[in-house]
C-alpha cells in the first residue's frame, strides 16, 4: 500500500462522519505527516507500517468524535482551548482544570470530570481505610506472632544452653 491508497482508504472509511470539512482536515493531517515523516527520512512504507490499517484509524477517529460530540458546549471549548489537553498525547491524560475539576482521560476516549476536593477526600479516604486494614491484620495476626517469637527465643534458649 502507497500514501495515496493509504488516505483515499482512510478519506472512504471516515466519510460516515458525514461533516466534509472534518473528513479533509483528517485526511489532510495524515498526509502532511506521512510527507514530514518522509522529509525526515523515514521511507514511505515504514511511516504506513507505524500508522497501521486505515480502517482502524478511521473508527477509532469516528468512535472519538462520536464521544466528543457528547460534550457540552462548555467542555468542547475547555478541550479544544487548554494548553494542557493535546490529541496526540490523549489517552491518560489528567489534571486539574480551571473549572476546579480533575479531568482523567480514559483509554477508551471518554473524560471524566471529578470535583478536585472529592477527588482528593476519595483517596484520602481510601489510604485510611488501607491503614486501617492492614492495621487491623496485624493486631489479629499478632498471636500467632507473640507465640513465634516466644518459640523461636526457647528454641535459641534450649539450643545455646543445653
Amino acid at each position: 500500500m502507497n500514501k495515496v491508497e493509504f488516505t483515499d482508504m482512510l478519506r472512504r472509511h471516515i466519510s460516515e462522519v458525514g461533516d466534509p470539512v472534518f473528513v479533509n482536515d483528517t485526511v489532510e493531517y495524515y498526509q502532511n505527516y506521512i510527507e514530514n515523516a518522509i522529509r525526515k527520512g523515514a521511507s514511505e512504507a515504514d511511516v504506513l507500517a507505524e500508522l497501521g490499517d486505515p480502517r482502524l484509524i478511521a473508527k477509532s477517529i469516528v468512535a472519538s468524535r462520536d464521544v466528543t460530540e457528547d460534550y457540552s458546549e462548555e467542555e468542547r471549548i475547555y478541550r479544544e482551548q487548554s494548553g494542557s489537553y493535546s490529541e496526540e498525547n490523549d489517552a491518560g491524560y489528567s489534571g486539574v482544570g480551571s473549572d476546579g475539576k480533575l479531568h482523567i482521560r480514559l483509554k477508551s476516549g471518554r473524560d471524566i470530570a471529578i470535583p478536585y476536593k472529592v477527588a482528593k477526600w476519595t483517596a484520602a479516604g481510601v489510604g485510611l481505610m488501607l491503614f486501617i486494614g492492614v492495621g487491623y491484620v496485624t493486631w489479629q495476626l499478632m498471636p500467632v506472632i507473640g507465640v513465634g517469637i516466644l518459640a523461636f527465643l526457647i528454641y535459641r534458649f534450649v539450643r545455646d544452653n543445653f
